[in-house]
């Protein structure tokens, strides 16, 4: 056991030599197509802010502007519901990128850099309000009386490109591909395929 507790310790010591955090915030845009039983789609739109952090960790020993970007970040979306406009829908979501990042050097001052990886996302609100009278639907309550029910969890591939000035700020622009389905599976729903991809611009500050 203490053999294990010192190798974790020196882990870890290792990790956070090679590491740098990045304060990163930014804008998300969501889009996202719902199915109906008969097979016609309903695309919508929801906008919001995301703000975490993530480790830059170097991997310059096996490739020269090699790095691995573990982080975490919560993001806060509003739209309205493809049904109406009378119903607006809010989310707040956890979202966990684990992306590989290489940077190249233009000069000293300026650098670039493209990332690509997953990503988890874990809805822990999601709610629409029928502006007209008030109501309020959890939509991740399978009991909810709105037509449909979401899963709270998707996985996503993203690719992101961007610029690094002064070995301090970066700005990045990306994309991220959900995969998952999530319309839950209950019977007698209106819904049965809802998906989702991301469009983000961030900036970064490096500590």
């Amino acid at each position: 056991m203490k053999k294990f507790i010192v190798i974790a310790a020196a882990l870890l010591l290792g990790f956070q030599a090679r590491a740098q955090v990045i304060a990163d915030a930014g804008v998300v845009v969501a889009f996202e197509k719902s199915r109906n039983n008969l097979e016609a789609y309903f695309p919508s739109t929801m906008t919001g802010l995301y703000a975490g952090a993530k480790y830059y960790v170097s991997l310059d020993d096996v490739v020269d502007g090699l790095a691995f970007l573990p982080g975490a970040n919560l993001s806060v979306l509003v739209g309205h519901n493809f049904e109406s406009r009378d119903y607006m829908e809010r989310e707040l979501a956890l979202n966990i990128p684990l992306q590989a990042s290489y940077t190249h050097e233009l000069n000293e001052n300026i650098k670039v850099f493209g990332q690509t990886g997953p990503a988890i996302q874990l809805a822990l609100v999601h709610k629409v309000r029928d502006t007209t009278t008030g109501t309020i639907y959890p939509l991740m309550n399978k009991n909810n009386t709105f037509g449909y029910a979401r899963q709270p969890f998707n996985v996503y591939w993203g690719f992101a490109a961007g610029v690094e000035i002064n070995d301090m700020f970066r700005i990045d622009l990306g994309i991220d591909l959900g995969f998952l389905n999530l319309s839950k599976n209950v019977e007698h729903r209106t819904i049965n395929k809802i998906t989702r991809n991301y469009m983000h611009v961030g900036f970064g500050y490096l500590f």
